[in-house]
């Protein structure tokens, strides 16, 4: 093999190692770059390009992950905007819960007020009907007389 082949080969092994999230050399939490992928490979400083082809498919690689990121990004942007919803939401039930169990509590305290107004308005009804007969009787009483 030539030499030239031999470099290929080192490198399609460094940038599959970092793929894989094995490498020997680097920290497998380093971004992929062609200075990583040199750095893995053991070569010098611009080493990787000399092979366009390589060059192009990590930064392939590097544009896929960082579509990702941008992407995971959006996601939790929105994940996060949702459960500030979904928070603000459980507040307003529990706001609402509260108000619901006060107002039943007005509503049977004021059905409670209108029986015993409407027992006295029936008692003093009858009294009214009593004193009307009574008056009847003393009118009745007073013309015999």
């Amino acid at each position: 093999m030539s030499k030239s082949n031999l470099t290929r080969v080192k490198i399609e092994e460094a940038l599959e190692r970092i793929l894989q999230g094995h490498p020997k050399i680097v920290p497998s939490s380093q971004k992929l770059s062609v200075k990583a992928v040199e750095e893995e490979a053991g070569l010098g400083s611009g080493s990787v390009y000399y092979y366009p082809e390589l060059v192009s498919r990590i930064k392939e690689h590097t544009l896929k992950t960082q579509k990702k990121s941008q992407n995971n990004s959006l996601y939790e942007e929105k994940i996060s905007s949702l459960q500030k919803k979904l928070k603000n939401e459980k507040r307003l039930k529990e706001k609402y819960r509260f108000e619901v169990i006060e107002l039943k509590s007005q509503l049977s305290s004021m059905a409670s007020q209108h029986n015993q107004l409407a027992l006295i308005i029936q008692q003093y009804q009858f009294k009214i009907n009593e004193l009307e007969h009574l008056d009847k009787v003393h009118r009745i009483e007073n013309k015999d007389r």
